[in-house]
Order: structure tokens, then C-alpha cells, then sequence
């Protein structure tokens, strides 16, 4: 069997599950090792977000290009014995590496890290909830082609991997920045005169690594989940030797762009520093609904994904969520390490169909619930395109 190798080392602390739950401390085990299953699953992702605009093209409809997208990974990755679209994979995957020892205390604390943690991974009176797999751990994917993958499929399987080692994640809070993966190395056992492209090793290198994995062919209508099109914005929002300062810097704008902060003699603060409450409308409308007011209108900072809750000191809490459940952030941050140590904070920005269909988003408090509807409608995707523009010297990837 042919054997495609990559090399990567963890850039920011990942939060993965172990096999079993809960440990003496009481908090949920952390994986020990990096699961095949787990990348598997990112490489399944990374894998529908790169061929999504290549099949659209191709097909009359949304639903159309959806089965042919979905019958091509399931030939490619696999698909479980009661989808008939296909059946094992056309490789096998296996993760090397050292046995992990989780750390409990992060390389850097901060307010702003412990506001991208959230609840789940971290409490004000308990500290981190959970053990993490430590930056600079480093691990090895090898998969071995079986004889049947073509060579297109092969092009594809090695595009995603390429992709993942760039801009991937793994584990609780990919989407902000934790779990942050970059590859140092990859070949092929039976290169067959096929030539592999140099890592990048400069930012010029990255960007056009990027670019040329992406493509300029993309379509203009918003995906119908996340995926690559016209609408995709990437930028370089921050360079430095620390990667764990510039997901500091992404919680930082983040949270002062973000929150309307908490009264501390009088003064409304995020981050011991003045709010700057940009979304005060958001708040009003959180008063209002927990009033007993119903809305026709969606808080401005939705877009940043659902559920969208509230903790209001005087009368509670407003959940706002999606009637289909949770819909992730479309912007996603990564922290990518160059081979010279120098770190770049990147920022893809996923426009998209916001719910699906009919959707409709769920307001709920102690007055009367109600539903949002014509929610793709009433999205506004400069919220996030002007929270990008607080990156003074960011470098905008043209995708």
C-alpha cells in the first residue's frame, strides 16, 4: 500500500475527549492520545468545505449538489453500514505519537483566554474545568492508500490534508482558536514522479499556499453549511513568536467588541477596562423580551452563532436559540506555526445560509416565549466584517 505520511504539532492548547468519562478530580477525562476518529471527522469537514463550490457548479440545485458531495466522501472516507451511498473507507488511518500527558494550568492565563474557554471549560471560582492536550505535543497521521482509491480521489485526499495542516483545529473551541494544528512534514511512500509542493515556510508562502488550495472557481451563492465560496473572508490578523498571545489578542477584540461588561461602580467594564458597548440595542432588547415584550427582530450580534443568551442582573436570563438546535460561529480563528517559530493568527469568516430552510430562532424568559422567522433575512454579516477591521494590520487573503 502506498502511504501518505504528515507530520503535526499541536500550536494551541486542545481540549479532547479521552475514551471515558471522568477522572478522580471529577472533571472529563482528556484524550491521551490524538484519536484517528477525531481527525478523521476534521479531514471529513475540510473535505466538504473544499469541494462544495466544484460540485455546485455542476448540479441545478443545492439538494442535488448535496447528494453528489455526500456520495463522494462517503466513497472517499467511508459510511456506516446503513448508508447504502457507500461503504469502507478508501484508506486506513492511524495516529503515532508519544502517550500525551494532559496539563490542567495553560502556558498563559488571561481574562480574555478564559472568556474563548467559556462554560463547559472554565469557571470564575474553579479555574479550568478540564485538562488539556499541551501546546508543542506532536503526532503523525499515516494513511495507507488501498489499491482502489483513484487518482483523483488521491489528489483530494491529499489537497484536505494540506488544507487541515494549515488552517485546522481539533477539539472543544476550534472554531476559537483552541486546538490549533500545523503540519511540519508530509510525504508520500511511493511518490511515482508525483512532485509535493514545498510547505510554506515565509507569510507570502502561506497566503499563496492557501490560495492555490482554495481556488479561484468558487460560486457566488451562500453554501448551504460551511464551505468555500465568493463570500469567504480570510485575513492574517496578527504575526508574533507566541502563539498563545495572539489567541489572547483574538479574545480580546473579541470580548471588547462583543460585550456590553459588567457595572463596577457605576461603570459598565470588560476586561477591568470601560466597555465600549457597541451592541447597546442588543441589551435594550434582552430588557425589553425579558419584560414580556415579543421581537420581530434578531439581536445584531446573532450572527456570531446561537445559542445567544443573555445574563441580565435585574430580571434574569433570555435564551435565544435556533428551533434546529445549535448553529456554530461561521468565523473561525487558528493559530498557524511557521517552521522558523514565528506564529500568525488567521481568521476565516464562513458566510452562509444561517438556518436551514424554515428554521426559525426560539426566544425564551420569564414573559411569554416567541419565534423569530425570516432569520437568513435578517442576518447581518457586517457585524462580523467590521469586528475584522479592528486587526489594524491584518493581511486580507484574496480567495
Amino acid at each position: 500500500m502506498e502511504i501518505i505520511s504528515a507530520k503535526m504539532v499541536v500550536v494551541t492548547p486542545m481540549y479532547l475527549g479521552g475514551s471515558s468519562d471522568g477522572s478522580s478530580q471529577g472533571k472529563p477525562k482528556c484524550a491521551e492520545q490524538i484519536r484517528a476518529a477525531s481527525v478523521k471527522g476534521a479531514l471529513r469537514s475540510v473535505f466538504r468545505s473544499l469541494n462544495w463550490s466544484r460540485i455546485r457548479r455542476q448540479q441545478h440545485s443545492d439538494q442535488d449538489a448535496l447528494k453528489i458531495l455526500h456520495k463522494e466522501e462517503a466513497d472517499l472516507f467511508g459510511a456506516a453500514a446503513k448508508d447504502k451511498s457507500g461503504g469502507q473507507a478508501k484508506f486506513l488511518l492511524r495516529v503515532k505519537g508519544d502517550k500525551i500527558r494532559p496539563q490542567s494550568s495553560l502556558p498563559r492565563k488571561s481574562p480574555q483566554i478564559e472568556y474563548l474557554l467559556g462554560m463547559g471549560l472554565f469557571h470564575f471560582r474553579d479555574g479550568s474545568l478540564r485538562d488539556h492536550i499541551p501546546t508543542g505535543t506532536e503526532f503523525k497521521l499515516e494513511l495507507a492508500l488501498k489499491p482502489v482509491v483513484t487518482k483523483a480521489q488521491k489528489a483530494q485526499l491529499l489537497d484536505t490534508i494540506r488544507l487541515f495542516g494549515l488552517i485546522g483545529n481539533l477539539g472543544s473551541r476550534a472554531r476559537k482558536g483552541f486546538g490549533s494544528v500545523a503540519l511540519t512534514e508530509l510525504t508520500l511512500s511511493e511518490p511515482q514522479g508525483q512532485s509535493m509542493p514545498e510547505l510554506p515556510e515565509t507569510v507570502d508562502e502561506y497566503k499563496a499556499a492557501l490560495q492555490r488550495l482554495i481556488g479561484s472557481d468558487l460560486i457566488d451563492d451562500f453554501p448551504p453549511f460551511t464551505a468555500f465560496s465568493r463570500h469567504t473572508t480570510m485575513q492574517i490578523s496578527g504575526k508574533g513568536q507566541d502563539a498563545m498571545q495572539l489567541l489572547e489578542l483574538h479574545g480580546n477584540e473579541l470580548g471588547m467588541y462583543r460585550g456590553y461588561g459588567r457595572d463596577v461602580r457605576g461603570e459598565h467594564q470588560t476586561f477591568g477596562r470601560p466597555s465600549e458597548a457597541n451592541f447597546k440595542a442588543d441589551h435594550d432588547w434582552a430588557y425589553e423580551v425579558a419584560g414580556g415584550r415579543s421581537e420581530s427582530t434578531l439581536p445584531k450580534r446573532a450572527v456570531f452563532g446561537l445559542p445567544h443568551p443573555y445574563h441580565l442582573s435585574t430580571r434574569g436570563g433570555v435564551a435565544v436559540d435556533a428551533s434546529t438546535g445549535r448553529r456554530a460561529t461561521p468565523l473561525v480563528a487558528h493559530v498557524h506555526r511557521l517552521p522558523d517559530g514565528q506564529c500568525l493568527l488567521v481568521h476565516t469568516l464562513y458566510r452562509s445560509l444561517f438556518l436551514p430552510g424554515q428554521a426559525s430562532v426560539k426566544v425564551k424568559s420569564k414573559g411569554r416565549p416567541f419565534e423569530i422567522r425570516d432569520v437568513n433575512k435578517q442576518v447581518d454579516w457586517s457585524v462580523i466584517d467590521t469586528f475584522l477591521r479592528r486587526f489594524n494590520n491584518r493581511e486580507v487573503i484574496d480567495v
